[in-house]
């Protein structure tokens, strides 16, 4: 394996020391000015867009492309505040020194709803305005996962997530206190394969993704319901006259993509099916016990029905299917599991005056969830029985409308208002019977038998107003307030909101927020698998946000932001103390219930951006964070040494490191290189006793230590994903190889200790009176080779 990697980084450093060593010999040159001023504007991003490269102007607007082939070339100008310029057709003969003059950038007009205001806000792929988009469509195109949108984010500050999850968390906060929106449309769990950590995978095909919004605290009183982070993904716009399709082929997945206009380009299309691989890769590797399936696909239509309305329709849908079977002689453990997501909506998009606004969403959805499981058990340290059936679906529709109003360009207002009509199917039944010990040191059979057969609905309801004021020429603020009503749960919920942005230059911004953040309990999350079956006051979270942005000259992108947070009104939290990713967690013995009186989370983020467009560009980005939970009570039947108080949170990081490097050097191949390293994640260790059983065997049982008392190792793993392109007759081909851990580090996730045995099954003693245990550690992700192709056309 060793050789192998060796091999490979040679082959690598022999191409990038021929890419250096080729001479072309051409060069455009020139200077960039503002064209009001006439004065030199350093740190413009300009692009050769026949070869994608790019530079960024010197502190005195001079710019030099070197090394160029003969040919006909065309520049692009961008900066921050300033519209976009294209220079066409310069031809440039061999040789030559081609200076193109000055190059005259005018000031951008832009709307008082437009400048980014919330800290903590982070553009992907889409337009960014006032801002530069933190990551690119190509950056995410050749970054490791890029296949799947949830992911690539999860390597932003303030954002954390495992190697065997697509869901992510924000700031201290869990998975599903994220608001994760599809072109304006709440997607409840978007993700596959939910029995792995939360989802393997985004249910949504990167490839029909425009843009991301990812905020991360702060965020103004449009968006309600979460309490820690936004996530908006946004449909492409379609160019007009043009169609484009892929296929591609992984051993995750097989897709195909479509897009295009009709109807004298009034309307567009969009289309999108994957069908994942997993299966088949592991029937290819012999892998028969576990049987992972899943597919989705999305379309979209929208017309134009006049110069003034534009009217789409989108439907989604996702399934999975797992299958796990692990059978021997004495012992059995066998899970089956379903899940399916579909949504349908209308929207409507009103423009009444160029100030005046409106987008008005119907939509519905069904969410079904399948679980049944059941094991038989007579080891060690095992012995009893588990059998669950788990039926859940949830109904809902709703209807929802935003107006957008800018009185002038000091003053604009956003408001909206939402109704949904909520209904769930609950068929819970549970019947567990094992041997444990209890907290006395005695041992008992444990048995529990839960039946609830419940069909909650309800209504959810929410308005919201929000103003933005031009105070000062370098200060806006914006206020808001929300309102959100919940039937179910009695919620009626006040959501002040405020923020600020100061421009001390074009490139420097200073930003604030502050607000209240409620998260109701939703519908489809009765706590039935402990025999909840009452639903929970909303959780409350304020935020305090400062950020500071700066654009260097040289084309450095550099933020710092700090925030806090003060969490109250947390339900009971049950956890597993020993594997806190288990698929059927109730069937364990080690599930612990917490009363939290509160939680912090607090820290300071950094992020540096460096990318002109050239040959080489980085990302870099590092976080100091802290996540407390004051826990007042801590119940388990069972041996534990319970430690109330401040308790770092299960998702605290305490330091995070991520940073990734791209190489360019020609239009056909792409290299990206890119480590992480975090720090932080609490744990309780374990050891285990016996007793001796009155057939005269020994039982052997844990006894755990204190209580999240140490954390896991630090984690940290490099990837490596080298895209390379091949011109087609029919538009072009794509190929990678993306290699996770590439210095195969082992990165525990769970400490599992296991009483050795001998070949027929008994315990070893070790000599002194007692027995032989011996170490079963589970590891993330190994090496991992990853390939794939896919062609667009």
């Amino acid at each position: 394996m060793r050789k192998a990697v060796t091999t490979f980084l040679l082959l690598l450093g022999l191409l990038f020391y021929n890419q250096i060593l080729a001479q072309e010999s051409g060069e455009i040159k020139g200077q960039v000015v503002d064209g009001q001023t006439l004065e030199p504007l350093p740190g413009v991003h300009i692009i050769i867009d026949e070869g994608k490269m790019g530079t960024a102007s010197e502190e005195d607007g001079s710019f030099l492309f070197s090394g160029l082939p003969a040919g006909q070339y065309s520049l692009t100008f961008s900066f921050i505040g300033f519209t976009k310029r294209k220079l066409e057709n310069l031809d440039l003969k061999e040789g030559q020194s081609l200076d193109i003059g000055i190059v005259q950038l005018e000031e951008e007009a832009f709307s008082l709803s437009e400048v980014t205001v919330t800290p903590g806000r982070f553009s992907i792929m889409g337009g960014a305005p006032l801002s530069r988009q933190t990551l690119t469509e190509k950056d995410l195109k050749n970054m490791s996962w890029a296949e799947d949108i949830t992911r690539a984010v999860a390597r932003l500050p303030g954002v954390s997530s495992n190697d065997f999850s697509s869901k992510f968390t924000v700031r201290g906060g869990e998975s599903d206190e994220v608001l994760i929106t599809l072109d304006g449309m709440e997607l409840y769990e978007p993700f596959h394969q939910r029995d792995f950590a939360g989802g393997l995978f985004s249910i949504v095909d990167i490839e029909a993704i425009q843009g991301v919004d990812l905020i991360t605290g702060g965020f103004p009183a449009e968006y309600g319901w979460r309490e820690s982070g936004v996530f908006n993904m946004h449909t492409k716009r379609i160019a007009d006259n043009q169609r484009h399709t892929s296929v591609g082929l992984s051993i995750m997945n097989a897709r195909v993509y479509t897009d295009g206009k009709f109807s004298d380009n009034k309307g567009t299309y969009l289309f999108s099916a994957r069908r994942g691989m997993l299966d088949a890769t592991f029937s290819l590797i012999g892998e028969t016990e576990n049987t992972p399936i899943f597919y989705d696909a999305m379309g979209k239509v929208e017309y134009e029905l006049s110069e003034k309305n534009t009217l789409s329709f989108h439907v989604l849908h996702s399934g999975d299917k797992t299958k796990i079977r692990d059978i021997k002689p004495d012992n059995y453990d066998i899970h089956n599991t379903r899940y399916g997501n579909t949504y349908g909506w209308l929207t409507l998009k009103s423009f009444y005056r160029p100030n005046l606004s409106s987008r008005t969403l119907v939509y519905s959805g069904l969410i079904d969830h399948t679980r049944n499981g059941s094991f038989e058990k007579n080891d060690l340290a095992d012995k009893g029985y588990f059998f669950l059936t788990d039926k859940r679906d949830y109904t809902f529709v709703g209807i929802k409308q935003d107006w957008n109003w800018e009185a002038s360009n000091r003053f604009a207002l956003r408001a909206g208002a939402e109704a949904r009509q909520l209904n769930a199917d609950y068929s819970y039944v549970n019947s567990t019977s094992y041997l444990r010990i209890n907290s006395q040191d005695s041992l008992y059979v444990y048995s529990e038998d839960i039946d609830i057969q419940v069909k909650p609905s309800g209504q959810l309801a929410s308005l919201y107003l929000s103003s933005r004021l031009k105070a000062l020429p370098r200060l806006i603020i914006e206020a808001g307030m929300r309102y959100d009503y919940a039937s179910y749960t009695d919620d009626k919920l006040w959501s002040p909101r405020l923020g600020f942005a100061y421009a001390f230059g074009k490139n420097t911004f200073l930003r604030g927020a502050w607000g209240y953040y409620y998260q109701t309990q939703f519908i489809n999350n009765l706590d039935v698998n402990h025999n909840g079956d009452q639903f929970d006051p909303a959780e409350l979270s304020k935020h305090y946000v400062l950020g500071f942005e700066h654009l260097f000259s040289n084309g450095i992108n550099f933020r710092i932001e700090s925030y806090y947070k003060d969490i109250s009104n947390i339900s009971p939290v049950y956890q597993n103390l020993r594997d806190p990713w288990e698929v059927f967690p109730e069937s364990r013995n080690d599930v612990v219930r917490l009363e939290i009186d509160g939680a912090t989370a607090k820290g300071i983020e950094l992020f540096l951006k460096y990318d002109v467009g050239g040959k080489i560009s980085w990302w870099f980005s590092y976080a100091l964070a802290k996540a407390e939970d004051n826990i007042t009570d801590i119940e388990f039947e069972g041996l534990l040494s319970s430690r109330t108080g401040k308790h770092p949170r299960i998702n605290d990081q305490r330091h995070t490191v991520y940073a990734d490097m791209n190489y360019r050097p020609n239009a056909q191949w792409h290299f990206n290189l890119s480590w992480q390293y975090y720090k932080g994640w609490p744990r309780t260790n374990y050891h285990f006793d016996y007793q001796i059983l009155p057939d005269g065997r020994p039982h052997f049982y844990q006894v755990h230590e204190e209580f999240n008392g140490v954390l896991y190792p630090a984690y940290h793993r490099m990837d490596l994903r080298t895209n390379r392109y091949f011109p087609a007759k029919h538009g072009r081909i794509t190929a990678f190889l993306h290699l996770i851990n590439l210095y195969n580090r082992q990165n525990l996730r769970k400490y599992d200790l296991d009483v050795a045995e001998d070949e027929e099954g008994n315990a070893i003693p070790d000599g002194n009176g007692g027995y032989i245990y011996g170490e079963d550690h589970k590891y993330w992700f190994g090496f991992i080779p990853v390939i794939g192709a896919s062609w667009e056309w």
